[in-house]
């Protein structure tokens, strides 16, 4: 019995197993720490009272939970306690998907009713997807690129402390892994069962979130369109099938939905009204999500592809990796270069192709929302998270096999593979160039669009500002506020200006110290606009507003020039300067410049 569970191919399931029991053991600690212990039914009084004290001895001495002074007012979770106590039928129409109510039902019904139902919910589907991080992982790569994602899903803090608080953003997350570990199956072998194992898995996805139609669509159009040793129509068939299973798990929802409301896409498109309202645009009458997003492609085409290609490529991911610094203080450093790393090797092969193809659709419905409101919650990218992790497992396997066949000698590439891996090496550096191209150099496409529509514009100061803040300044900083400090004795801004007119422009920014520079001179193109005498209000950034009059206003690229009365170095400053070099001389303090037409 030992000898067969220590069998090779047994072996890493086990582990698998294990590391889904510590990070449950992990969501358990989170719990109790935040909602406090549980006195019925038994078990639960077992699991929280006797289990849960352990945990810490296994974890971090440095993470601390904090009671939770309104467990689960403030969003969602408060109204599924409400919807899961309502539930009546799986398939009732309804503004939220079933899947998580019927979770929700089912949690509070274990919990004898107590509002720690919904807790018990989606820590089930946090702690399931700690197990589909790994099968994911296992078949994209090898059982070690799955051991060392699920690993990383099961001890990241940020998932931890998500995973207990009643979003069903884990539980989707859990099923969109488990779909694109059926359709990697499938990939492989498109078989009768798989077909039925990826209908099954993509509908339940779907019957959690209804916008995972974005991933199963394009993946397994992928899978039809991508060049195997199986037969095109045999993968139709099969694909078709599969398809099938998925209308039927999907199909009496979205009927219900269609009867009751009139509308079978109700739980994506009663939302719009968030968003309008967010936005400050009308809501006395129903859009749909397509119609929502047409009249922001309409209204800003620019603003609507810059928000698009920031949402798909970058703040899923930059937004992560915080949640391993209790384990190892900047492992972010490390980790989320491997990540990339990663990503970019699954270009190379087919199966780490079709997982971000799916990866991709799975982000489509957040991309142009993610800036609105409280579009840009962690939790909505959540789902993408394990996927990065999977591909630091692919990195890290990756490392380790080049380290071994260099020891045993380089291996012989064949010259397709070489002009193949060139191709593919020579269209990533392309992309990566289009990146750098679009992520420097959109705002200032975005803001003279803006412009254009006679409306105000603020150049604000941070990552993606170098277009503007060329000359005289210093790195931003987060200070409250994303500032940035003019350094030498000119510090220069450059504003697009579709039209030769009048323009008013106001600049929000303090001297370094309370006392100095005492005032600042303004040049706009070389003229001298205004001599600002600064103010100090430590609660309030200085706001000055300026004449651009029409006759020294260039149609296209214009130059702000801001000149202090005095400079000191930073070390005079005081600590706050603390990051710049002592003796480099600093003037302002700039919040940001806005235009007015």
């Amino acid at each position: 019995m030992l000898r067969s569970l220590l069998d090779r191919k047994l072996l890493a399931p086990l582990l698998a197993v294990l590391i889904t029991i510590y990070g449950g053991l992990l969501r358990l600690d989170s719990y109790v720490g935040k909602y406090g212990p549980l006195h019925h039914p038994a078990w639960a009084r077992i699991a929280t009272t006797r289990i849960a004290p352990l945990v810490p001895a296994i974890r971090p001495s440095r993470v601390h939970w904090y009671p939770e002074a309104r467990p689960y007012v403030g969003g969602d979770p408060i109204t599924y306690i409400e919807y899961g106590r309502e539930m009546r039928s799986f398939y009732e129409p309804h503004v939220r998907e079933p899947v998580f109510r019927a979770m929700t039902h089912a949690g509070l019904w274990a919990l004898d009713g107590h509002d720690a139902g919904v807790s018990l919910a989606s820590a089930a589907g946090s702690t399931l997807s700690i197990f589909a991080t790994y099968l994911v992982g296992a078949a994209l790569l090898s059982p070690s690129a799955g051991l060392v994602a699920a690993w990383l899903s099961a001890t990241e803090f940020e998932i931890v402390r998500w995973g207990v608080d009643g979003w069903r953003d884990d539980t989707f997350t859990a099923t969109v892994l488990f779909s694109v570990w059926a359709l990697l199956r499938f990939r492989r072998k498109p078989s009768f069962g798989n077909s039925l194992l990826v209908g099954f898995a993509c509908g339940t996805s779907c019957l959690t979130r209804i916008t995972a139609f974005t991933f199963v669509v394009p993946a397994v159009a992928w899978l039809l369109l991508e060049r195997s040793d199986v037969p095109r129509r045999v993968r139709a068939r099969m694909a078709g099938l599969a398809m099938v299973v998925m209308g039927a798990v999907v199909a009496p929802y979205m009927i219900s939905c269609a009867i009751a409301t009139g509308d079978p896409l109700y739980a994506i498109n009663y939302h719009t009204v968030y968003y309008r309202f967010a936005e400050r645009r009308p809501i006395d009458t129903p859009m749909s999500a397509m119609g929502y997003l047409r009249s922001k492609a309409a209204d800003h085409p620019l603003r609507t592809l810059d928000t698009a290609v920031n949402g798909l490529v970058l703040q899923p991911f930059v937004t992560k990796w915080n949640g391993f610094g209790e384990w190892i203080p900047g492992a972010r450093f490390v980790l989320a270069p491997l990540a990339i790393a990663g990503l970019v090797a699954m270009t190379f092969f087919g199966a780490g192709r079709l997982v971000l193809v799916a990866l991709l659709g799975s982000l489509l419905p957040y991309i142009f929302t993610w800036n609105v409101g409280g579009g840009g919650e962690w939790r909505f990218t959540m789902h993408a998270y394990p996927f990065f992790l999977v591909a630091v497992g692919v990195a890290v396997v990756g490392i380790v096999r080049g380290v071994l066949a260099l020891r045993h000698g380089r291996p012989q590439l064949s010259r397709q593979r070489k002009i193949t891996a060139g191709i593919q090496m020579a269209a990533i550096c392309l992309t990566a160039g289009a990146g750098l191209t679009w992520y420097f150099g959109m705002p200032w496409l975005v803001l003279r669009e803006a412009i254009a529509l006679n409306e105000s514009a603020s150049i604000e100061t941070g990552g993606r500002d170098r277009v503007f803040y060329r000359d005289g300044w210093a790195a931003p900083q987060v200070e409250g506020i994303t500032a940035r400090y003019g350094v030498g004795d000119r510090s220069t801004i450059r504003i697009p200006l579709p039209q030769r007119r009048g323009y008013d422009l106001v600049l929000r920014l303090d001297p370094v110290t309370p006392t100095a520079p005492e005032s600042v001179d303004v040049l706009f193109n070389r003229h001298l606009i205004g001599r600002l005498r600064l103010s100090w209000n430590p609660e309030r950034v200085g706001s000055y507003r300026l004449r651009l009059r029409e006759e020294i206003v260039n149609r296209g690229s214009n130059e702000v020039i801001i000149i202090p009365s005095s400079v000191m170095p930073a070390a005079a400053a005081g600590p706050k300067l603390a990051w710049l070099d002592p003796a480099e001389e600093v003037g302002v303090r700039l919040w940001y410049a806005r235009v007015i037409p």
